[in-house]
């Protein structure tokens, strides 16, 4: 084992955590002047057309549904972040002759900003891991879209149903220019150095289970052919622990296009709050290398710790833009 990987291994030990919820803001917004939170629900019937049949708020431990994620020396949030349930939603139930969307609300107003329905999933991959990803749309002049992942999550023992877990990702101002050409996946690695000035002395490949770390997710509209809301995936990063960026050493996660070439790349900044340097939580933004077009967020969180394995496993959540299915 390199010196470099056994830093790695080390000083994972230092940080746990669990991905949620990120609402991501432009650069516009002042530090003082970010808004404190953001709510969120799901509710029964489409975007275009709700009913008032059922509405499952999204629960949280602190004020509000996600809250402002701040990076080190930065004067605006990277993100709004947070990890909300939403209790007595099965994800079954987007499998049923119901439709559901999601919305997301302004806290003081209460008024919707973005919403996005829910689809089900046309890949038996995602149905068997129990997610559905949810593209989520402007509301009227809210100029807010982005990305959300439904999620069931571990079943404890105490509790009959799964719980389920919202993860939204979400950005203000204008749309990213996503690329239109369909990619059949993406895989990544997380470096030494940052985007700017890699160092190719520390390397860890990304690990997964599928044929490629991040992979397209197709949903099944109400008529019509597949979609493809966003590209997904979940991969491991064996060996490098979230407790190394809090060192002198930079990182960065770099995701690589079929031919291993990288087209998007983000540096791995520290948090400014101790919520989430204590959660073990970093939210990364991955802007296109050149003129890819790839780009989207990334959270780097601490898995749970199980009993085989000294080190808390790191898990890399990579959401990549696609075009708006409309």
């Amino acid at each position: 084992m390199g010196r470099h990987r056994l830093l790695l291994w080390i000083v994972g030990l230092a940080l746990v955590g669990l991905v949620g919820v990120a609402l991501l803001v432009d650069g516009e917004e002042a530090r003082g002047e970010a808004a404190p939170g953001f709510n969120g629900h799901i509710q029964s019937g489409t975007c275009e057309n709700p009913t008032d049949d059922v509405q499952v708020d999204l629960e949280s431990e602190r004020a509000f549904d996600v809250t402002p994620y701040l990076t080190e020396d930065a004067d605006e949030p990277l993100a709004y972040y947070g990890a909300p349930l939403a209790d007595g939603f099965g994800l079954a139930a987007a499998y049923t002759d119901q439709r559901f969307s999601l919305v997301i609300t302004d806290p003081e107003s209460d008024d919707p900003v973005a919403c996005g329905n829910i689809l089900r999933a046309d890949e038996d991959r995602f149905r068997e891991a129990g997610i559905a990803l949810v593209q989520l749309l402007p509301v009227d002049d809210a100029e807010v879209y982005g990305i959300a992942s439904i999620e069931r999550t571990a079943l404890q023992r105490e509790l009959v149903i799964p719980p389920t877990q919202v993860r939204i990702l979400l950005s203000e101002g204008a749309p990213p220019t996503a690329t239109d050409e369909p990619a059949e996946g993406y895989d990544g690695y997380i470096q030494g150095g940052s985007c700017r000035s890699p160092d190719e002395d520390i390397r860890v490949d990304l690990e997964s289970e599928q044929d490629h770390d991040v992979n397209p997710y197709l949903a099944d509209p109400p008529t019509g052919d597949p979609v493809t809301l966003a590209y997904y995936g979940a991969p491991s990063a064996p060996g490098f622990g979230l407790g190394a960026v809090y060192t002198d050493q930079e990182f960065s996660l770099v995701i690589t296009g079929e031919d291993g070439d990288p087209v998007a790349c983000g540096d791995v900044l520290k948090a400014d709050s101790d919520d989430f340097r204590e959660g073990g939580v970093a939210v990364v933004q991955l802007s296109p290398v050149e003129e890819s077009g790839v780009q989207g967020y990334a959270v780097v969180d601490r898995t749970s710790l199980q009993r085989e394995l000294v080190i808390t496993p790191t898990r890399v959540r990579i959401l990549l833009f696609a075009p708006p299915a409309t």
